[in-house]
């Protein structure tokens, strides 16, 4: 087989013009059906692939994609990290004439997401890579999404009533389960749990629930050692957590483990600063309080979801489809990687 076949190569073996293997190419105009299948044949024979790339340069077409994400306040939240991935992707595929164009919604505002993603719908992006956080105003906004025959792929979570071209998640169930038996290591019989979200729209993070579902599922199979685990919800007010535990008449010294299904496990560990020894915590992300937090031994584990490659790869799967018109992986999972203070140091983010 030969390589680097080109157009003109597939016209001499034919013995027609470069404008009629154009033509079956592109499927414009009318081919004697004998031409174009003798054609299409030799095509398949060389394994012929158009340099799509080459021919986008060509064209100086610009590939506008639209990101939209949780609004965050500074460089050390959660959600600045996928960005940070997204806009690497970016400057490295702006050459092929692709832009973005940022919007950001606040999680504790659904109207906010409903008002930037009508913006999105304004522009009419040629794809979007989108953070599915809140449930309801996702489906809705994916679905005019589909009206309109704009692909996304989702990041950070997934949701299974919509139909991404692809999402780059870490599997959310599994996750939980994990830091079940992360826990349950460390323990003795009949401890204290606490599950705590912090999060201001529970029923609306699915993520999160399947966090707590996976953990919930790891000791529903170990019944046997007779551990007594109590949820919480709160939004993440100072002093929160220690209210709602006073309320339930739980002291801070009987807890032995605490599990955070989220990047703010730093406001818990606030909670037990007084106890000379305090539970055992785990929770999520490599934001610098949680590092900080991780070093001195306040916080055991931090389970890691590589959120700066989550965007990077969601970037390129967007491009892949779109220009390269290739056919990518509907499901991409990003590992679960556990993380402590002996190997912090030599933890890479990508």
């Amino acid at each position: 087989m030969k390589k680097n076949i080109r157009i003109i190569d597939i016209a001499k073996k034919a013995g027609v013009s470069i404008g009629t293997v154009d033509r079956v190419l592109h499927e414009r105009s009318e081919v004697a059906t004998e031409t174009k299948e003798k054609i299409l044949k030799i095509i398949e024979e060389f394994n012929y692939r158009p340099n799509i790339l080459a021919r986008t340069l060509a064209s100086k077409k610009v590939i506008r994609f639209a990101s939209l994400m949780p609004w965050f306040a500074d460089k050390d939240s959660y959600w600045s990290k996928p960005q940070e991935g997204i806009e690497k992707a970016i400057d490295q595929l702006k050459q092929f004439g692709v832009s973005l164009s940022q919007f950001y919604f606040r999680m504790d505002d659904s109207d906010t997401f409903n008002l930037e993603a009508q913006k999105i719908l304004d522009l009419s992006p040629d794809g979007v890579l989108l953070a599915p956080w809140a449930k309801r105003e996702s489906l809705k906004f994916t679905q005019a999404l589909v009206d309109r025959g704009i692909p996304y792929i989702f990041i950070d979570s997934t949701l299974k009533e919509a139909n991404p071209i692809s999402f780059v998640v870490q599997n959310s169930f599994q996750s939980g389960y994990l830091a079940g038996k992360l826990i349950d290591y460390g323990i003795n019989d009949q401890s204290n749990i606490l599950l705590v979200h912090i999060t201001k729209e529970l029923d609306n993070a699915n993520h999160l629930l399947q966090r707590e579902k996976g953990f919930l599922d790891y000791f529903e199979n170990r019944k046997e050692r007779g551990h007594s685990i109590t949820k919480i919800e709160i939004t993440g007010r100072e002093n929160e957590l220690n209210e709602h535990l006073q309320g339930k008449g739980i002291k801070l010294e009987s807890i032995d483990a605490v599990f955070i299904t989220n990047s703010k496990v730093h406001q818990a560990v606030s909670c037990f600063k007084r106890l000379s020894q305090g539970p055992k915590i785990i929770g999520y992300d490599l934001i610098s309080r949680n590092i900080e937090l991780l070093n001195q031994g306040k916080i055991d584990f931090l389970i890691c979801q590589k959120p700066e490659k989550q965007g990077f790869v969601a970037a390129n799967l967007l491009f892949d489809h779109i220009v390269r018109k290739e056919k990518v992986n509907a499901e991409n999972y990003t590992p679960i990687d556990i993380i402590t203070k002996e190997n912090i140091e030599y933890y890479s983010s990508f």
